[in-house]
């Protein structure tokens, strides 16, 4: 069994009540990050697991956050022990993360080895969520990228649901979920990966430590979004967009200590490493992977400041 500190301390009574009382559990307690699929962590998993018997049959449980169903799948792929993988993600974004191929083992945040792999099983059980505060506005943002990548549709669908932070703490998400696991299962790669080169940016700068990593994704989406509708052109009110999620409770505000010429030279080392992002050809539909631009990176991340300010009067 393998879990976030803090799922141990909310659910290790109610796991074990799951098992016959003559299994054998052995637990491994990563910590609560969310980049908790490290190598550091990697590393001493393999320690703690060097001593178990290869002749015998196991089941890899990965309960917790994005990080540790990443580690536990990686585990079971690459592990000499003959294992099943099941996972039990305590979030939608972690049940994000269980339905994506491609699991990966980071450095530094970097990605360093992936492997192709799903788990055997995938429980998802809401009772066990977190369904209030800052992890709600986490668990939103992957619905949001569904639409942003997949459906404009399903965006206004998200808008109409959802108008405020109200209707938000109150209502579920078990209604969508069906719809999200369908976006994944066709395009769960770009979804994911959509606002990641942007997030990276953030990585590179002086002070991008005064975000959150949730918060670097989260601006990394909105960076993206705005540069695929400069380039493109298309139709859409993105500063009703923003309006919209500030209704919600989410920081949009681009930190005054990191410099838009830092950033944008953070998006540049990426982009020198080869990484692209997705270019929409319109909200809800892929264009090309593209290499952003120096002179297009400075426009947006200037105009997104400028509609920040026309927002807040």
């Amino acid at each position: 069994m393998l879990t976030n500190q803090r799922y141990y301390d909310l659910f290790s009574e109610k796991l074990i009540q799951l098992f016959d009382d003559k299994q054998e559990i052995d637990w491994y307690i990563c910590k609560n990050d969310a980049h908790c699929n490290n190598l550091k962590e990697l590393e001493s998993l393999l320690t703690f697991l060097a001593d178990f018997d290869q002749q015998q049959d196991f089941l890899f449980l990965g309960v917790g956050n994005e990080g540790v169903v990443q580690l536990t799948n990686f585990l079971h792929e690459t592990s000499v022990l003959t294992s099943y993988c099941w996972l039990l993600p305590l979030s939608i974004q972690s049940l994000s993360k269980s339905l994506i191929h491609e699991v990966q083992i980071e450095l530094k945040n970097h990605p360093v080895l992936q492997s192709s792999v799903l788990a055997d099983k995938i429980l998802y059980d809401h009772t066990l969520t977190t369904d209030h505060g800052d992890g709600k506005l986490v668990d939103f943002l992957v619905f949001i990228r569904c639409g942003l990548v997949c459906s404009h549709d399903f965006l206004r669908m998200l808008f109409k649901n959802y108008s405020d932070a109200t209707r938000l703490n109150q209502q579920s998400f078990n209604g969508m979920l069906d719809e999200m696991i369908r976006y994944y299962e066709n395009d769960g790669q770009m979804i994911d990966q959509f606002g990641r080169l942007f997030e990276q940016g953030f990585l590179e700068t002086t002070n991008g430590h005064l975000l959150s990593s949730h918060m670097k994704r989260f601006l990394g989406c909105l960076i993206q979004l705005l540069w695929s509708q400069e380039v493109n052109q298309f139709s859409f009110h993105y500063k009703n967009f923003i309006i919209w999620l500030i209704r919600l409770g989410f920081p949009v505000d681009f930190p005054e200590q990191i410099l838009v010429s830092d950033y944008v030279e953070g998006v540049l080392n990426c982009l020198e490493r080869g990484e692209k992002a997705a270019l929409l050809k319109e909200v809800g539909e892929f264009d090309r992977m593209e290499q952003p631009k120096t002179e297009d990176l400075l426009a947006t991340v200037e105009k997104y400041k400028t509609i920040l300010k026309e927002i807040r009067g």
